[in-house]
């Protein structure tokens, strides 16, 4: 993290920079002493999008620019990569890794070089790595004691204002680069609503606009409209915890905090002592949360035990699908904690309202 602020002004200028030439993927490599190795081009679903063998050192993948996030694989290493109309030069060796013991170890390599659109987005995907981690951390120390959860709370808060620098660093700086639009797509679309990400679509250019990236980032918009603020909330019906089917529409004339949540989810956990209040102070003014657990069947009696330890005393539902969860998908949720704040009348008011801005808006609605 402490190399992030240094090398942003950096890559950002490089990945804004290219010349783009044509509507096709040229990837070319050396492998010295490999030959017979398979190089493998995947897509985010993990299908083939092309695929060849080492041949006297060298290797070569091209094809048409229809999927442009994907995995290069060659041999045991791989990279995420966007696939762009410059030519891409990769190198693959053997190389010395160090581990945590201090053990030097040769292992293959895969190095792409000069390559800014991969340079942009690495730095992007290495910063989110340290927020991933440091949820997870503040996860496994659910029952540890307040300190060191607290300080891990203010950790993963740095890092996330850290991220939120960058990628807005790119997204405003980089609007013809296919990069740009992965970054709202893939990040900022978790945390700002349809308004304000419309500007941030308008500012891309043409080219990225009509471009795979840019297809998927229109169709995550749309959604997001669906979900925004002035919409209704689409309903919701989902089985509690005693095996019943429950509906967020049954809520109706109340004030209602949707909230997407897990019971592995760290900083969920950290924010629910702030719902707790919030909802302890003004249910009986006619505020109540519709909790919706992103946990899988095998993490049910985790579900529970969260439930009944955190007293969360309000409507609980999971389809116990984890992220393949279809009410995930209706309300646009990539990450969470993620919540909805809707009116007595099921319209949605207020995204993402955490900490004293919970009650801030619970407060105007529930005079």
């Amino acid at each position: 993290m402490r190399k992030l602020k240094a090398t942003l002004g950096l890559f950002v200028a490089m990945a804004c920079t290219q010349a783009y030439a044509q509507n096709s993927y040229n990837i070319t490599g050396t492998a010295e002493g490999f030959d017979g190795t398979v190089v493998k081009l995947t897509a985010e679903d993990k299908t083939t999008i092309d695929s060849t063998v080492v041949a006297n050192g060298k290797f070569q993948l091209t094809g048409p620019l229809t999927v442009q996030v994907a995995s290069l694989t060659v041999g045991t290493a791989s990279e995420n990569i966007i696939l762009h109309e410059n030519p891409m030069n990769v190198e693959y060796k053997m190389a010395t890794v160090t581990s945590r013991t201090g053990e030097a170890t040769e292992r293959p390599s895969l190095t792409i070089i000069n390559d800014k659109e991969y340079e942009l987005m690495k730095e992007v995907n290495d910063s989110q790595l340290f927020e991933i981690i440091t949820m997870m951390a503040i996860a496994l120390s659910s029952d540890s004691t307040a300190a060191p959860r607290d300080s891990m709370v203010m950790l993963y808060t740095t890092i996330q204002e850290r991220n939120k620098v960058l990628q807005d660093s790119v997204v405003r700086n980089c609007n013809d680069n296919y990069a740009a639009a992965n970054v709202i797509n893939q990040f900022m679309a978790r945390e700002k609503t349809y308004a304000e990400l419309k500007p941030l679509w308008d500012n891309l250019t043409p080219r990225v606009k009509e471009s795979g990236i840019g297809k998927k980032l229109e169709a995550t918009m749309q959604k997001l409209a669906a979900v925004g603020v002035g919409s209704i909330a689409p309903d919701i019906t989902l089985p509690t915890p005693d095996g019943k089917e429950l509906s967020l529409s049954s809520l109706r004339g109340k004030v209602v905090l949707l909230d997407f949540w897990a019971s592995w989810c760290g900083p969920c956990l950290a924010e629910a002592p702030n719902v707790k209040k919030v909802y302890d102070k003004y249910k009986d003014k006619g505020f109540d949360v519709f909790g919706v657990s992103l946990d899988k069947e095998s993490q049910r009696d985790a579900w529970l035990k969260a439930i009944e330890k955190h007293q969360l005393t309000w409507h609980h539902v999971s389809s116990l699908k984890g992220w393949e969860c279809p009410v995930a998908g209706l309300y646009n949720v990539t990450a969470i904690p993620a919540t909805f704040l809707l009116d007595r009348e099921g319209r949605i008011v207020a995204t993402n309202c955490r900490g004293e801005k919970l009650e801030e808006e619970v407060s105007k609605l529930c005079k």
